[in-house]
């Protein structure tokens, strides 16, 4: 076998507008055979674009169509049902993050998986932008020397919009930081090669009326390295610059244009000499979807993993246990 067949669940949302037409169909390695939301008229009609067929209802699918993965985007709270029936199926998976809506949903994600003898992914995309690739490079060849600090800003404008689930508490688990702050945190690990073992956050809802959930939030983080690390997420800034800015004794790298859903950019490395580096331009989303299911079909672990997932989703916990508390909280070990 040299290609998987693909079902999506949660399909009528961003893996519609993303993942489906820029990483499951032009991939060399995989094909889309079928597609599942709880929204009838919005599935209908994205069946009917890609030629599959549509359900309501994620076991329908899975008992319908032959498939060998599934990637599911559903909204966090439902992650831990939807991982568990494709697990039951024998489906490989490949989940959106925030991994799930809890730690303890995540843990029980990770075991059902390693019960049912299917991989496990988290699908965090940045990774796979050609100038995060160029960054981990450069910092892994001493051109920065020793890391002292870095600071990821991942934020945007978002307005309410009625239902939707990174507004919501009870949906989403979280507001700015559950939804892009952890694709920040995730990122500057990956670049400076060392994990957060303890966060100091603050957060506040500023400027929008969410439903139980903040509109900003920023973290200082402790790495294992013993450099510091700075994460800002927000849902109320429509100009913000979303600069990586990692910090060295000899050099400083920075990369504009990155954080975010595209495939643009500019890495300069500021020094002695300065380095000047732009985006490829390779897309991110047919990156992740390929090396997951490279992954499934030689039989090894994804290259972001369930327990990366689950890292990630202690690392968010530990931010908002802070930023309740007003006080530094540890991030478990893996």
């Amino acid at each position: 076998m040299d290609r998987i067949r693909w079902g999506v669940i949660g399909a009528s949302g961003f893996a519609q507008r993303r993942t489906i037409p820029e990483g499951i169909v032009p991939s060399s390695n995989g094909e889309l055979v079928a597609v599942s939301a709880r929204d009838e008229a919005r599935i209908r009609a994205l069946g009917a674009r890609f030629g599959v067929p549509w359900f309501t209802d994620a076991a329908a699918m899975l008992d319908a169509v032959p498939m060998d993965a599934v990637y599911i985007a559903s909204p966090p709270a439902a992650h831990l049902v939807h991982t568990s029936i494709c697990a039951e199926h024998g489906q490989h998976v490949f989940c959106e993050k925030p991994l799930a809506h809890t730690v303890a949903d995540a843990e029980a994600m990770v075991a059902v998986c390693r019960r049912s003898g299917v991989r496990l992914g988290t699908a965090f995309m940045l990774p796979y932008h050609s100038l995060a690739q160029e960054a981990v490079t450069i910092v892994r060849r001493g051109d920065l020397g020793t890391v002292v600090s870095a600071r990821v800003q991942f934020s945007f404008d978002y307005p309410p919009v009625q239902g939707a689930f990174r507004q919501i508490a009870a949906e989403g688990g979280g507001g700015a930081f559950m939804d892009v702050g952890n694709h920040a945190a995730d990122l500057m690990e990956r670049i400076v090669g060392s994990r957060a073992t303890a966060a100091l956050a603050l957060a506040g809802d500023l400027a929008h009326a969410y439903d139980g959930v903040e509109d900003i939030c920023a973290a200082l983080l402790r790495l294992d390295s013993g450099a510091i690390g700075t994460v800002e997420a927000s849902f109320c800034n429509p100009a913000a610059v979303n600069r990586v800015e990692v910090n060295g004794s000899t050099a400083t790298l920075i990369v504009d244009g990155m954080m975010g859903q595209g495939s643009g950019g500019t890495l300069r490395v500021l020094g002695a000499d300065e380095t000047i580096v732009e985006s490829d331009g390779r897309n991110m989303y047919l990156g992740e979807v390929t090396a997951f299911a490279d992954a499934v079909l030689r039989g090894g672990e994804p290259p972001i993993s369930g327990l990366d997932g689950l890292h990630s989703q202690r690392l968010v916990a530990a931010v908002y246990k802070s930023a309740r508390t007003g006080t530094k909280a540890e991030i478990p070990p893996d």
